[in-house]
């Protein structure tokens, strides 16, 4: 199977790729084989008219963050929190930090960061709020370049790229989930979450040898 990627009208979206997600940072959130999806990220790059990326930046001593491992996950109650985590993409520490080998976050066409206060921890890339009032600006760069398909990769599959996958498609954007490009804090949750994303019209492949860049007869990479 080849999936057509018409680079003009197409984004790359790369979700918090970064290395408190990964092996590198241990006592953050590290999800298993995080660093395997820099290739695919940067085979995106190259199809598409315009690149994106996402971070968490956390302050330190949100009211989220947790030291006891055993409390990871565990529910609160606040208006931007819904759950306690480790410490994990502070301002200023390795954490936040993009996986080696992807570009500076400057070489990005667009950089959206996400989790800087102290009282939220927002999960998609497209509000920094629940109620989805607050923009983070994505969708408008997205409106104003004419993308209507965003090529997506990042961490973790079954949190922060399904929160974005989600607001995306609710903005009736299309999506291409390329599998190599991803992984999930659990890696069981991967199947059923591919199950139900191809139910709600995502279209998804396996590693980017699957995808063919096309370049519209208006579209171009900038």
């Amino acid at each position: 199977m080849s999936v057509n990627v018409i680079t003009g009208f197409t984004a790359s979206l790369d979700i918090d790729p970064q290395q408190g997600f990964s092996e590198l940072c241990p006592t953050e959130l590290p999800v298993p084989g995080a660093l395997e999806i820099v290739p695919e990220l940067l085979k995106h790059h190259k199809m598409v008219s315009i690149t994106i990326v996402s971070r968490d930046i956390h302050p330190p001593g949100a009211i989220w963050e947790t030291q006891n491992s055993e409390e990871i996950a565990e529910p609160l109650d606040f208006p931007e929190v819904d759950a306690k985590w480790s410490p994990h993409c502070i301002a200023g520490t390795r954490g936040a930090q993009l996986l080696p080998g992807l570009p500076p976050v400057r070489e990005y066409n667009y950089q959206i960061n996400k989790g800087m206060d102290t009282d939220a921890h927002p999960y998609g890339a497209l509000f920094h709020d629940k109620a989805q009032r607050k923009s983070t600006g994505l969708l408008e760069i997205l409106k104003y370049h004419h993308i209507n398909t965003v090529l997506v990769g990042g961490l973790a599959l079954d949190i922060c790229v399904l929160a974005t996958i989600n607001q995306l498609l609710d903005n009736q954007l299309k999506i291409i989930l390329n599998l190599a490009a991803t992984r999930s804090a659990v890696p069981e949750k991967t199947l059923p979450l591919v199950k139900k994303l191809l139910l709600q019209g995502v279209t998804i492949v396996e590693n980017a040898t699957q995808l063919q860049a096309v370049k519209h007869s208006t579209g171009k990479i900038i």
